[in-house]
C-alpha cells in the first residue's frame, strides 16, 4: 500500500511538471534577413511581383516593383515605360530552426534596383551588396542583370 501511495505521488508530480508553461511568448524575428533601417525600403511603397529559389546557389529572392512595374510584369510585354522601379532582393538560404526541412532567408546578399526614366526610356541599374548594402562598382554584367529582372513575370495571386 505504501508503494502505491509513492507511485501515485510521483505520478502527480510528473503530471504537474508537464503542465507548467515554461515557454516565453516571444516574437521570432529573422534579424539576419532584415534590411538596414537606413535603407528606408518601407517608404518606397513597392509590392511583391514574384519570388523564386535558386537551389544550385542556395539562394532565395523576391522581386518588388512599384505600380507601373507591377503592371508591366503582369502584361508580359517586353517594353519599358517611364517610371518603373524594380527591386530584387536576394538572400542566402539557411535551415529553419523551428520547422524541420524548411529553409528561410539567411543573410542578405544583394539588392538590385532597375529604374526607367522618361527621356528615351533610359534604364538605370544599381547593385548593393552585403549586410550593410554597399553600392557595387562592378559593371561587368549590368545589362544581363537588367534583362533578367525586366523579363520576370508577375506571380498570380488569388
Amino acid at each position: 500500500m505504501k508503494s502505491s501511495v509513492y507511485i501515485l505521488f510521483a505520478g502527480m508530480v510528473v503530471l504537474l511538471a508537464a503542465c507548467t508553461n515554461t515557454s516565453k511568448n516571444t516574437i521570432l524575428v529573422n534579424d539576419g534577413a532584415s534590411l538596414p533601417e537606413s535603407f528606408n525600403f518601407s517608404k518606397a511603397g513597392l509590392k511583391v511581383v514574384t519570388s523564386f529559389i535558386n537551389k544550385n546557389e542556395g539562394t532565395m529572392a523576391t522581386l518588388y516593383g512599384n505600380e507601373p512595374a507591377l503592371q508591366a510584369a503582369k502584361s508580359g510585354v517586353n517594353t519599358t515605360t517611364a517610371g518603373e522601379i524594380f527591386a530584387l532582393f536576394t538572400w542566402k538560404q539557411k535551415a529553419d530552426d523551428h520547422w524541420f526541412g524548411a529553409n528561410i532567408p539567411g543573410y542578405l546578399q544583394t539588392v538590385e534596383y532597375v529604374k526607367t526614366t522618361q527621356p528615351g526610356n533610359t534604364v538605370s541599374y544599381q547593385k548593393f551588396e552585403g549586410k550593410t548594402l554597399v553600392l557595387s562598382n562592378d559593371t561587368l554584367h549590368n545589362q544581363e542583370r537588367i534583362r533578367y529582372i525586366l523579363s520576370q513575370k508577375a506571380s498570380i495571386f488569388p
